[in-house]
């Protein structure tokens, strides 16, 4: 149960975030922003914020970084999807694989990190 709250609060400031992010980058976007620039905002924020949380989930439990990191990962991009399927109809093509692959790898990547960075004493 313990484990399942730890999830849900780092899903939660997940979604808040990419709200944010969402919300920001639309407002760039009526100011005349061009939206390949908004694009590569949003997609180095996402890289950073699945960095960050998978980063800071796996230091706080010290063991099993690659597992942490693909748990949030997988977790993080199930919602994505679901979002991007039920508000937007997307499909399912080879950008977007390839975006969601990029992002998993990054969680990773942080878990990994995460659990090897030694807290200071």
């Amino acid at each position: 149960m313990n484990k399942l709250i730890n999830y849900l609060k780092y899903v939660g400031i997940f979604l808040i975030v990419e709200l944010a992010l969402t919300f920001i980058t639309s407002l760039l976007n009526l100011l005349g922003l061009n939206s390949g620039i908004t694009s590569i905002i949003l997609f180095v924020s996402n890289i950073i914020l699945f960095f960050v949380l998978s980063f800071f989930n796996a230091f706080k439990k010290q063991r099993k970084g690659l597992i942490e990191g693909l748990i949030i990962g997988a977790i993080f991009i199930v919602l994505m999807f679901l979002i991007k399927i039920i508000l937007f109809n997307g499909g399912l093509g080879i950008p977007t694989l390839i975006y969601y692959l990029i992002l998993f790898v990054t969680s990773i990547l942080a878990g990994m990190i995460g659990v090897n960075k030694k807290a200071k004493k």
